[in-house]
């Protein structure tokens, strides 16, 4: 019998691109015909991830080694590099098998490659009875309205409202049970819980369910799926017992006691969990209005891409039938952090993000849905194995749908859940996509068939245009490539190369094939029934590529630092400017421009002479290079530099707006394809020794507009929230000599009351308007100091004031001849301004200024601004 979906085999890769798939084209030009649905803009992005510094480049590049990447290998090598290309009077590989031959399932005989495929099965044979106990799928498959409220019993409030602000201040277990004896102190009738009687009862109330895995002591592998029921760890260099072996001698091998265990939070209770109060239901309904008004709309050089629900892969899916108005759509974004500094502390991290919520609405904590925590110190060897009963838990959901009360509509519903895209940085995208990486020679992060360029006998490739000159290198001998017809990402491609992958006969054609296709494994995301089009699910990254990689390759040339010149030792680098005092003097500068950033603008850039390689932010750099730089970088590097420089600024500031015209993505699209092409003349300039310069994260820029027509605006699916969590979760450990414990205990409070105040909103005070402030309605708020005593006008003042009321229409009042100052005012974005009569005294002491405000129609007589204002007056 056939086993195969549109003529490929399932056995290889599970499913075919005619099946739950969207399969968006994407030309490699715009057409700016208004008069006809024009097609999507230029060829679709790259790699948009973190990826590591340039190796030592000496004639031969050498591997990193990282057993994470190693052993995952169907390959006995200790590198998750691309290999060499063969000799050429090696033998070829042999050919790819013919998807189209009659035989049913082609034998995948290397073991890992048959593991990969265990993993994905499973989790698209997944139900839910594996998941829930008897009771809890009872309950979980039958949401009732909320009976009652924690308000129904005041001790009930009081123990859960001081329970939500000891974390929402990171407070310790000790300061409510010390909040607790002075409340009972000073109200002896008050039954206050205690923290542990709380704690049970805000799980009870949340509906949270948590799942504890067994995991390897040396965070190798998860015990999940076909590890289940394996007794020890089968990485070949660890082999380290699953169980306390003093515990198992003990009881004669009958408590088994885990060494160490991993946490997943189930999505479904927790999504269950948002529509049951009337006020959250409602915001949920953002992504079926929003969706219903991007089909209505016209796509020509106005048309504004304003959030993900813009993307034409989105759009399609809808069209398609694969999205209804009751389903709902997800993001999962994963990375690794470290807890502690100076004190190997690695864990992962993994969440979802509701995009049925508005933008405002969805990235805000409150609104963040906790996947799972994978404790360090080691990074994961094997992360399919910790994200599998994540994933497993969506793919039931996938299938049988999820049960929702809607308490706005009072009604139940069932919901399917559709998995848009799936973030990460560049290490652990490589792990949920199956490539390569960004050093392969096809190391483009979105898979694009860009074939790379490599060192003679290196084993790191770069994604350069210009053929390099002189070298004899049969790897990169390729012609140049026409940037204006660069490949784009074809998911129908993917699928054969997957197939030609999967269907290896041994480590030898294994390694060739995987150095020809970019793709080393199958991704566990193929076992989703309901999700994009691998890989273009896997989108790139506006934080790490042009934020954090970017910047630190145009510094390592700017600046000469050895990274870029051990290569090129004796090369003119007339760019290398910043050395010396020429750099102290930039440096100094760029501290000095602090007092000009408004506190809305978090971080201010540090001096960079001193600071910038030690642990310097991302958004510091945001601020710093495509914000200041500009200015301060004018006069110091050569015109060339500095005109090829400000093109990519000018690029990433219209990239990272909220909102972005068709004709600005046009015009981005159109300088990104010239400063890629210029970056190469100017600085590798086809010299051999110089490809290191060509790194990913360049190549990656010509994604990025083709990116933004597909999934919407880049800084809506960057991995900010991510990093953000990361910090938070941080923040509140308090067990510094048991941190991963902690942080997974910290992490499912956080889910728990993020459950029950989108229950029962009224359980988290709403922000009050500061006492003494005035509100002027339409999000502006007059806050203090204020003038105790009329303020008497100058006679220029005066005059001032009489030309702001005669441009008011039908103003009935006259300027008054004193006034009461006000030293703020908030706008309705929610910062504040300073007024110059209170600022001035700030400016003195470099405090940051509030000064710098942009004012739109600010008195128009619509928004009854000026009559509040003469009231006011």
């Amino acid at each position: 019998m056939q086993n195969k979906r549109n003529g490929i085999p399932r056995q290889a890769y599970l499913r075919g691109s005619d099946e739950c798939h969207d399969t968006p084209a994407v030309p490699s030009h715009m057409n700016d015909n208004a008069d006809q649905e024009p097609p999507p803009p230029p060829p679709p992005i790259n790699d948009l991830h973190e990826e590591d510094p340039p190796p030592d480049d000496s004639d031969k590049d050498s591997s990193p080694p990282d057993d994470f990447e190693n052993d995952s290998l169907p390959s006995d090598s200790d590198s998750d590099e691309d290999p060499p290309p063969p000799d050429p009077g090696s033998d070829e590989e042999d050919p790819p098998p013919d998807s189209d031959s009659d035989e049913d399932d082609p034998e995948i005989t290397l073991e890992n490659m048959k593991l990969d495929l265990q993993f994905i099965r499973m989790v698209e044979d997944a139900t839910l009875e594996s998941q829930f106990s008897a009771a809890e799928l009872r309950e979980f498959r039958n949401p009732q309205a909320n009976q009652a409220s924690p308000s129904d019993d005041p001790d009930l409030l009081l123990s859960i409202k001081f329970y939500i602000s000891s974390q929402k201040r990171a407070s310790s277990q000790e300061a409510y049970s010390d909040s607790r004896e002075s409340i009972q102190e000073c109200f002896p009738e008050s039954k206050m819980l205690s923290y542990s009687q709380v704690k049970r009862q805000a799980s009870d109330l949340s509906g949270l369910v948590t799942w504890k895995h067994h995991m390897c002591v040396n965070s190798c592998v998860g015990f999940t799926g076909p590890f289940a029921d394996l007794e020890e760890c089968p990485r070949p260099r660890c082999h380290q017992p699953r169980y306390d072996q003093d515990e198992l001698k003990k009881s004669n091998g009958k408590k088994k006691v885990p060494r160490k265990v991993f946490t997943t939070f189930a999505v479904g209770p927790q999504l269950q969990s948002r529509w049951k109060s009337p006020e959250m239901a409602q915001k949920m309904f953002y992504r079926r209005d929003k969706t219903r008004e991007e089909l209505n709309r016209t796509m020509n050089g106005a048309y504004m891409y304003d959030d993900i629900f813009c993307g034409s892969d989105y759009l399609e899916a809808v069209k398609n039938g694969r999205i209804k108005d009751h389903d709902m759509v997800l993001m999962l974004s994963t990375d690794g952090a470290q807890l502690h500094r100076n004190k190997k502390s690695d864990c992962w991290i993994y969440i979802w993000i509701i995009l049925d919520l508005a933008p405002d609405q969805r990235y805000k904590i409150r609104n963040i849905l906790p996947g799972g925590v994978i404790p360090g110190p080691n990074h994961p060897k094997h992360l399919d194995s910790f994200l599998f009963p994540g994933l497993a838990h969506v793919s039931a959901l996938q299938k049988e749908g999820l049960r929702i009360w809607d308490g706005y509509h009072r009604r139940a519903f069932l919901s399917l859940l559709f998995l848009l895209l799936a973030l990460a940085d560049a290490v652990a995208m490589a792990e949920l996509s199956g490539s390569v990486g960004h050093h392969g020679k096809k190391g483009c992060r979105l898979l694009c068939s860009l074939i790379g360029r490599n060192k003679l006998g290196g084993s790191h490739y770069y994604p350069a245009l210009l053929l390099p000159l002189g070298a004899n290198n049969p790897s990169s001998n390729h012609p140049d490539i026409d940037i204006e017809r660069l490949p784009a990402v074809d998911p129908k491609k993917y699928r054969e190369d997957l197939n030609t992958v999967l269907t290896s006969q041994n480590n030898v054609q294994y390694q060739q094939r995987r150095l020809q296709t970019g793709i080393k494994k199958a991704s566990i995301f193929d076992g989703l029934p309901r999700i994009l089009e691998l890989p273009t699910c896997f989108p790139g990254d506006a934080m790490h590529q042009p934020v954090i990689n970017l910047t630190a390759l145009m510094f390592d040339l700017w600046c000469d630092r050895e990274g870029c010149r051990k290569a090129d030792p004796d090369g003119v680098w007339e760019w290398a400017v910043l050395k010396g005092d020429v750099w102290k003097a930039h440096g100094k500068s760029v501290a000095d421009a602090a007092s000009y950033f408004p506190r809305s603008f978090d971080r201010t850039p540090r001096n960079p002479a001193e600071k910038l390689s030690s642990n310097y932010k991302a958004r510091e750099l945001l601020n710093y290079f495509y914000g200041l730089g500009p200015g301060l970088l004018y006069g110091i590097l050569p015109q060339a530099y500095y005109q090829h420089y400000c093109k990519l600024v000018v690029v990433i500031r219209i990239i990272y707006q909220r909102s972005i015209s068709r004709q600005q993505l046009e015009f981005a699209y159109k300088l990104l394809l010239e400063w890629v092409l210029e970056f190469e003349l100017l600085y590798y300039q086809r010299k051999p020794e110089r490809l290191h310069f060509v790194r990913q994260c360049v190549h990656s820029l010509t994604h990025l507009a083709p990116e933004t027509h597909r999934i919407g605006p880049p800084s809506l699916s960057a991995q900010w929230t991510m990093e953000r969590m990361i910090g938070l979760f941080g923040s509140f450990i308090k067990q510094p000599s048991n941190p991963f414990a902690n942080l997974a205990e910290q992490a499912q409070k956080f889910a728990e009351i993020n459950a029950m105040i989108s229950m029962w909103p009224n359980l988290e005070r709403p922000k009050k308007d500061p006492h003494g402030s005035i509100n002027m309605g339409n999000g502006y708020i007059l806050l203090g100091p204020r003038d105790e005593k009329p303020y008497l006008l100058s006679s220029s003042e005066h005059t001032a004031l009489a030309t702001f009321f005669s441009d008011i229409p039908d103003a009935n009042s006259t300027p008054p001849k004193s006034i009461y100052r006000w030293g703020r005012l908030q706008i309705p974005t929610g910062q504040p301004a300073r007024s110059y009569w209170k600022e001035v005294d700030r400016s003195k002491r470099l405090a940051r200024t509030d000064r710098n405000l942009k004012v739109r129609d600010l008195i128009s007589s619509r928004l009854g601004f000026d009559l509040m204002l003469t009231s006011i007056l």
